[in-house]
C-alpha cells in the first residue's frame, strides 16, 4: 500500500520473496531493513525513510503533504489472534533462560498505515493488512497508540548471535530517490 502513493502495485507474497523472509514471516515478521532491501529489489527508483522517537505532529506534517506513514506498534488484538500460543511455553522460557536469551517485553509488533490523526479527537484511522482488519478503517484512541507506540524483537549481530532490538515510536514512509523532504522531519534513508 506505500507504493500505491506512486500509482504501483506490490504482491504481498512477491515481497516477502524479495525480503528472503519466506521461512520466517509468519513467525517472527519482516523487520523494516528487510522490508528496505525487498523493496530496493522490486522498485529501485523507490527508497524507505525511518525515525524513530518520532511525534504524532509528524505524522501529521506527512499526511498534509500527502506522505503514506507506517507505524510499528504493539497492534491490538484478541489472544492468540496470531495463532502464536506456544504448548511450551514454561520449557521455551527456562531454555532461554538458560541459554542467555533476551527476553521480549511485547507480543509481536505490527505495522499499520495511518490515514488520519485527530488530536483535538483523540484518535487516529489506520489502514491494517491484518485478518479482519483489512479493507476496513481501524480506529484507535490516541492515548491508546502512543501506549503501544514501540516494538521489540530479537535480531542478529553481525557474528550471528542473537541480540535485543527496541524500536520506540518508529514511523516510515517510500518516497523517490531524490525526495529529501523526509529529512527535514528528521528522518533518515535505509
Amino acid at each position: 500500500m506505500l507504493v500505491s502513493r506512486y500509482g504501483l502495485k506490490l504482491d504481498q507474497e512477491l515481497m516477502v520473496e524479495a525480503c528472503g523472509a519466506r521461512s520466517s514471516v509468519m513467525k517472527v515478521g519482516i523487520p523494516l531493513i528487510d522490508l528496505a532491501k525487498g523493496l530496493r529489489k522490486i522498485y529501485p527508483e523507490l527508497v524507505v525513510w525511518e525515525k524513530s522517537g518520532s511525534k504524532l505532529k509528524e505524522i501529521q506534517t506527512l499526511l498534509a503533504k500527502d506522505y503514506l506513514v507506517a507505524v510499528d506498534w504493539q497492534g491490538v488484538f484478541v489472544a492468540d489472534e496470531y495463532e502464536d500460543d506456544e504448548e511450551d511455553g514454561w520449557w521455551k522460557s527456562f531454555w532461554n533462560k538458560m541459554t542467555k536469551v533476551p527476553v521480549l517485553k511485547g507480543s509481536q509488533g505490527h505495522y499499520c498505515i495511518v490515514m488520519e490523526v485527530e488530536l483535538k479527537k483523540g484518535f487516529l484511522r489506520f489502514a491494517d493488512p491484518y485478518g479482519h482488519y483489512a479493507g476496513k478503517d481501524r480506529f484507535v484512541a490516541t492515548w491508546e497508540f502512543e501506549e503501544r507506540w514501540w516494538d521489540d524483537r530479537l535480531d542478529r549481530d553481525t557474528q550471528g548471535r542473537k541480540k535485543y532490538v527496541f524500536e520506540d515510536r518508529l514511523m516510515f514512509l517510500v518516497a523517490k530517490k531524490g525526495d529529501k523532504f523526509p529529512a527535514t522531519l528528521g528522518m533518515t534513508r535505509i
